[in-house]
């Protein structure tokens, strides 16, 4: 009996897209895979690791996180 295989510790759950609409009704949408994404392990927020040709200047990830401000004092 074999099991499934399991996903590595960097397996991706999100990925990020650039959309770009298209002009009229007719025209479609073209999403373009640009970065993936893995949860934190508190729920709070993603690490974002951009595609190779996506990537900003010098390279590097960006991390997003849960707003945590309240709405009496958010800006």
């Amino acid at each position: 009996m074999t099991t499934a295989p399991t996903a590595p510790k960097n397996y991706s759950t999100h990925k990020l897209y650039r959309v770009i609409k298209g002009r009229t009704n007719l025209d479609k949408d073209i999403w373009t895979p640009v970065a993936v994404c893995w949860p934190h392990k508190d729920g709070s927020g993603f690490n974002v690791r951009f595609n190779a040709n996506e990537t900003p200047a010098k390279g590097g990830e960006y991390v997003m996180r849960r707003d945590t401000r309240t709405a009496s004092n958010a800006s």
